[in-house]
């Protein structure tokens, strides 16, 4: 798969903010990359937000989990 072909699912303000992001749609099997990860620890998170990306048939799937609370189902 192409750079142009994965979408921007979510824009973190912090690597750690994203890295969570990464991992909680990982863990609902959903494949996730991040973009301008190298380039957020040398430019201010402001002028340089990390991306969430995620293949295009990923894309909704990946929405409908980021809008659910996280938190423990019990």
């Amino acid at each position: 798969m192409t750079e142009a072909e994965w979408v921007v699912i979510y824009g973190a303000g912090s690597l750690i903010e994203a890295q969570m992001t990464q991992t909680r749609l990982q863990g609902e099997g959903i494949p996730a990359r991040l973009r301008y990860e190298a380039l957020h620890a040398v430019i201010a998170p402001v002028l340089s937000p990390v991306e969430v990306q995620v293949p295009p048939a990923w894309a909704e799937a990946a929405r409908r989990v980021l809008s659910e609370p996280e938190g423990f189902e019990g």
